[in-house]
């Protein structure tokens, strides 16, 4: 059970809650906050003041008065107005991850909600009873209103839900499940929707997800090294403590961890043969690898202090009070501001998704460096395992990984600056948060499938290899998943169907723990 106090929830939290089946509870400490919280708004509710978003209407509205017999049916028109979503609705792990991030921000006991409201979300959610959420509609500046809005709607038993994955109306789906709908009262659908918990959740999701890809980009890179007989001087501590960035240096010692399950190249680095052994004159030998297998290290390192970044803006703000306004009930005190507004996610949304096309560009470079004969070091033509002309090998999964890194090439224009005045220009800068967030998610497929095509590729250059010695320890792991699920290429066959498998294998935590080093939890220090 992970307990949610509105402080100390992390991103494996969000998902395993998401993608695991972990479920989720209110944890104890977080309720006196609440409860003091919701105490102080039906106080200040009782008071001759205006309080935005209890008896004032809703952004350029505000300067209109509620009249105290609509509290309660001014909340629920708030939902009504803004359940207007468009769009696929987001899957079930990103619709469980926005749940879990709303609940864990209104624990943090400033939004002046009824503990229970919040509880009933929870329950939902582990019953597997989940809101259906359009995905279009969130400018993401108060907050992501429509989404949050079309979420909310469950708790008042209205519009549809999926229970299990079957489609009902909300009511009846919380009948199913034992639950009641609850009544909202006065701020209490302004906390539910005005917050930045869609697009925390999709980049909480996207930021956990972007690790565990990294990790494979390190461990292809450390088979791609011996399947081109590369040098591995490139990855010398040395070299990379000379420039001092700690992603570069880190990557290039779990790319050298991997590399060393090799007897050959373990002895090479044990006897620190980096720079002292001596290249030969004769012309036409290089003297260097290319930048796809020497660069690997700056180029994924990069990638690795910038995942570290995100990583930190994303669960401080997973741990956040993003609603307005806020409830401080040590003080008595009522703040209007504008926590809601997602910059701070926006940025960093567009800042992981150019680090992960970047990463789609550098496994397309190193596949062709495997494919093409004219550089890999004897390989038949696209490494074909039947006669040339006849057969094509691996020409065709060449051309899906150009097009994949085409595609998410396309997707690098900034989501975080395409604001544009809405909301009677109330809202006259926005975030587009939620936007720059699903823009990533789009990415993180692509890069799956990029990592799957070179898989297939490595494991077709062993097989090709007559002499002993190609695969190191690590390697052959590799070899002998991927053999579990798409046989030797041969003659021509198609592939499609085997790509998708060996994309599957890679995603499965079973494949994961059999070939990936944990990666650290926080930034390490180069000593």
């Amino acid at each position: 059970m992970i307990e949610l106090d509105g402080h100390s929830v992390t991103l494996d939290d969000v998902w395993r809650a998401a993608t695991r089946g972990a479920e989720c509870c209110l944890a104890p400490a977080a309720l006196p906050a609440m409860r003091e919280s919701r105490a102080l708004v039906e106080s200040l509710a009782e008071e001759p003041r205006a309080i935005y978003g209890i008896n004032t209407g809703f952004g350029p509205l505000s300067g209109a008065r509620v009249a105290p017999g609509d509290l309660a049916k001014h909340q629920v028109n708030l939902l009504h107005h803004l359940s207007v979503g468009q769009g696929e609705l987001f899957s079930d792990d990103e619709t469980r991850a926005i749940m879990v991030v709303r609940a864990n921000a209104l624990a943090r006991g400033f939004s002046g909600i009824r503990e229970e409201v919040v509880a009933l979300l929870l329950a939902a959610k582990n019953r597997d009873l989940l809101p259906e959420i359009p995905s279009e509609g969130s400018v993401g500046a108060s907050g992501d209103l429509v989404p949050l809005a079309h979420m909310s709607r469950l708790l008042i038993g209205q519009g549809h839900a999926r229970l299990r994955g079957e489609r009902m109306a909300a009511a009846e789906a919380l009948r199913a499940c034992g639950l009641a709908p609850v009544e909202l009262q006065c701020k209490e659908a302004l906390a539910l929707v005005n917050g930045t918990s869609v697009m925390t959740g999709l980049m909480a999701l996207a930021t956990r997800e972007a690790a565990t890809l990294l990790s494979w980009a390190e461990f292809l890179s450390a088979c791609l090294i011996q399947a081109l007989y590369a040098a591995p001087e490139v990855l010398c501590a040395q070299l990379h403590r000379a420039r001092g960035h700690r992603g570069q240096f880190l990557v290039a010692e779990r790319i050298a961890s991997y590399l060393r399950t090799h007897p050959e190249y373990d002895r090479e680095i044990e006897e620190h043969h980096w720079g002292s052994r001596p290249r030969p004159l004769d012309a036409g030998v290089e003297v260097q690898d290319p930048y796809s297998v020497r660069c690997a290290p700056q180029i994924l390192g990069a990638f690795q202090d910038a995942h570290w970044h995100v990583e930190q803006v994303v669960t401080r703000e997973v741990n956040a009070t993003t609603d307005n306004p806020l409830f401080f009930a040590d003080t008595g005190t009522v703040i209007h501001g504008g926590n809601f507004y997602g910059q701070h996610v926006a940025m960093v949304a567009d800042y992981l998704r150019i680090g992960l096309i970047k990463l789609a560009l550098l496994l397309d470079r190193q596949l062709e460096r495997l494919v093409n004969w004219r550089y890999n070091t004897g390989y038949p033509p696209f490494l074909s395992g039947g006669d040339i002309g006849v057969n094509s090998g691996m020409a065709g999964c060449q051309l899906l990984a150009t097009s994949l890194a085409a595609e998410a090439r396309c997707l690098a224009t900034p989501g975080s600056v395409q604001t544009i005045p809405t909301n009677a220009n109330n809202q006259d800068v926005v975030s587009m948060g939620t936007t720059a967030a699903k823009m990533t998610r789009r990415v993180l497929p692509m890069v799956w499938k990029l990592l799957a095509i070179e898989s297939l590729a490595l494991v077709q250059a062993a097989d090709l290899q007559q002499a002993d010695g190609v695969m190191g320890a690590a390697y052959q792991t590799l070899h002998g998943l991927v053999r579990t699920v798409s046989d030797p290429l041969g003659e021509d066959r198609p592939l499609f169907e085997d790509i998708e498998r060996v994309t599957a294998l890679l995603q499965s935590p079973a494949a994961q723990e059999a070939c990936l080093a944990p990666r650290p939890e926080s930034p390490v220090a180069i000593e």
